[in-house]
């Protein structure tokens, strides 16, 4: 498993909160919609969530047949729980359902001042 099929979860809840955020700001986007397009992605998120773990299963019965795999399948089991453990964006869309849009831009500050570095260009 690559990082970019790690990341891919987390590039969807941090572009939607960007957006939604942004939208809200601009006038472009209601309360409502909002709350929509973070329903919808919560949805999706939670689908890319049961194909990780159908991955996982995967690597464990792989690594449970041949135990030449066992190092592979700790990796990726331990990146997916990382993943899932540092996901700001995905409490931020739940606020944003909720309603609570004080709450979810701070909470989206907060991440992307954590995450900076990794999209900073030298």
């Amino acid at each position: 498993m690559s990082a970019s099929t790690l990341s891919a979860k987390y590039r969807v809840e941090k572009e939607i909160v960007d957006a939604i955020v942004d939208g809200l700001n601009s006038g472009e986007m209601t309360v409502e919609q909002a709350q929509q397009a973070a329903r919808d992605t919560l949805a999706t998120v939670g689908e890319i969530e049961q194909h990780e773990d159908s991955l996982v299963n995967f690597y464990k019965n792989l690594s449970d047949k041949y135990p030449v795999f066992k190092i592979l399948y700790t990796k990726v089991k331990d990146e997916i729980i990382k993943s899932r453990e540092i996901s700001q964006y995905r409490q931020a869309l739940g606020a944003i359902d909720a309603g609570n849009f004080d709450s979810a831009h701070q909470i989206a500050k907060t991440a992307l001042a954590e995450t900076a570095h990794e999209t900073k260009v030298s």
